[in-house]
């Protein structure tokens, strides 16, 4: 591990910490949900803060330590998938995997799920992630490869279900939005593994590789904001029956998204 700086190793164990508390929030106090009198599991706003809490689980498994016993497993998988040699001579920079989690599970993840109660689509982005990262994971397992985050993904598929069951649909946001945030997901890996193979490749730099990372799950928020704008809200408001998702002292937030676009 003589290769990797201390920050690299301890930044699952940190998180895995920060997922801790989360759940107890989350399950042990009411201070995560937009209305207690509602089921958490139909409020978006505690949704939101559930994704994050379960990513985080994710990047402790994929870089503390796996279901095998396996430490900060998942860099040296994905130079073997690449048909790279092992660390330290696998050419993919550490800083890459800071980059792509610590941008999008402590900084981003977090700021939406605050957005969330006036931006629902916003505060459900972590599951664009999700979504796709269980499809990878799930297609990783057919080839026989369960290590470096395969037990965390069964749950992302777990969640992935809930959230299309209890966000989209009748009387909750559209089957567009639900397109819109799978669509953004894809982006979000395009925009993760294109940068990297024009770096192993092509000479692409370090830093541009480094700086699309930072950019890139703040271009997902952004894309589902747009979304939730487009047609004056009309992919994320339901007439029929909004209560389902607005909590009623919000009076109601998304309602008041397509009434007014400027509303933070």
């Amino acid at each position: 591990m003589h290769y990797w700086h201390w920050f690299d190793i301890a930044f699952p164990w940190i998180g895995g910490v920060g997922a801790i508390v989360l759940l107890v929030l989350l399950f042990a106090t009411d201070r995560l949900r937009s209305d207690p009198s509602r089921s958490r599991w139909h409020d978006w706003v505690w949704l939101s803060w559930l994704g994050m809490a379960a990513y985080l689980l994710h990047n402790f498994e994929e870089y503390g330590i796996d279901l095998f016993g396996t430490f900060h497993a998942f860099p040296g998988m994905i130079c073997t998938q690449l048909g790279l040699p092992p660390y330290p001579i696998c050419p993919i920079p550490p800083v890459f995997f800071l980059a792509v989690n610590v941008t999008a599970f402590w900084v981003a993840a977090p700021i939406a799920a605050l957005l969330s109660r006036r931006h629902p689509l916003v505060g459900l982005s972590i599951y664009s992630i999700i979504i796709i990262n269980a499809l990878v994971h799930m297609a990783a397992a057919l080839g026989g490869n369960f290590g470096g985050g395969f037990f965390t993904s069964l749950l992302f598929v777990a969640l992935a279900v809930w959230i299309i069951r209890a966000c989209f649909g009748p009387g909750r946001m559209s089957y567009g939005a639900l397109a819109l945030l799978v669509a953004g997901g894809i982006i979000v890996h395009v925009v993760l593994a294109a940068p990297l193979l024009l770096f192993l490749y092509f000479g692409l730099s370090t830093t541009m590789v480094v700086l699309l990372q930072l950019v890139n799950p703040f271009l997902l928020m952004l894309i589902l904001w747009l979304g939730e704008r487009w047609r004056d809200g009309a992919l994320i408001s339901n007439p029929r029956n909004a209560s389902n998702l607005v909590p009623p002292g919000d009076a109601p937030a998304i309602a008041d998204i397509s009434r007014n676009p400027k509303s933070p």
